[in-house]
């Protein structure tokens, strides 16, 4: 979790301290969220604008309320509301994957391109897409949510209701589990990660990066496997919406770059022909994508106008 002032241009001017919060209920995560905010603005010149917060969930824009986010175990928390409180002054909530999407289309890799696509790869999968200059919502503002895309029939149990989904496989919880999973099937076999983690319970998406990077077999054959069905959900992806650019993003590149051209490599080779073109790059703003964005669109908010 992090805070930053971010000018209309979506240059960071300040960053508030980067913090991991315990995910143990809206109330406890929200303190530390208003924590980090009153640091970023602490001594700064003048008041924010407009107050925008990225999270990984649905939400329902008109109010503010994060109607699911799987990940953290929320449903229909008044978001908005409680950190306008908290805060003085209108908060807008924003899809994670949505607002930086829109970083990247305005600020980022996506300048002056009219379709692209923004696929977020971090604990959850997820994504937003520019559609003939317009960035999509969907009927209950919840376009994009391809990590729950069925990539694997019957396959493991998502975070989401469903089986199967591209999340379950690739994002970094998933990552985590599988290769727990791995370790405690074949306890030599997964000494290295354990060794790695401290203990097989401790095993992380990062422990797994770096087993790979170190040889380590159990480590390479989860990271294989990870690459194949990322492979196969981006196909799917890209012959869906059709975009000129695949942005691609999240903590996960961060840790394995290597899924990109891997990702890049599969849509030229496997797509149909007119979608086979599509430009596949990283994300250029990196991790403060989603806080450009959300900043950009509450800047942009109705209300402001």
């Amino acid at each position: 979790m992090v805070s930053g002032l971010v000018a209309a241009d979506g240059r960071v001017v300040r960053h508030g301290t980067r913090r991991v919060h315990g995910n143990d209920g809206p109330d406890a995560v929200l303190e530390v969220v208003v924590r980090s905010a009153r640091e970023c603005l602490a001594d700064g010149p003048r008041r924010p604008a407009a107050i925008g917060i990225a999270v990984a969930a649905q939400v329902d824009p008109r109010s503010g309320t994060v109607v699911h986010a799987p990940n953290l175990g929320w449903r229909d928390v008044p978001l908005a509301r409680q950190l306008a409180d908290e805060l003085g002054g209108p908060v807008t909530v924003v899809n994670d994957a949505r607002a930086a999407t829109a970083a990247e289309w305005r600020f980022g890799a996506g300048v002056g391109v009219d379709d692209l696509f923004y696929l977020s790869l971090g604990t959850g999968v997820g994504g937003s897409a520019v559609v003939g200059g317009r960035l999509l919502e969907g009927g209950s503002h919840a376009l994009g949510e391809v990590g729950h895309l069925t990539v694997v029939a019957g396959g493991r149990r998502c975070h989401c209701p469903n089986v199967g989904c591209l999340e379950a496989y690739v994002g970094g919880w998933a990552i985590a589990e599988r290769a727990r999973e791995a370790a405690a099937s074949d306890p030599p076999g997964g000494s290295g990660l354990s060794d790695l983690a401290g203990d097989r319970a401790s095993i992380t998406a990062e422990t797994v990066f770096a087993g790979y990077r170190a040889g380590d077999r159990l480590a390479t054959e989860i990271v294989r496997e990870t690459v194949r069905i990322l492979a196969d959900g981006a196909v799917g992806i890209v012959n869906a919406f059709n975009p000129s650019l695949l942005a691609v993003g999240g903590g996960l590149v961060a840790g394995m770059p290597e899924f990109v051209p891997a990702i890049a490599s599969a849509v030229g080779s496997r797509c149909q022909p007119p979608a086979a073109g599509v430009r596949v790059v990283p994300s250029s703003l990196g991790p403060s994508a989603p806080m450009v964005g959300a900043a950009d669109v509450a800047r942009r908010a109705p209300r402001l106008r």
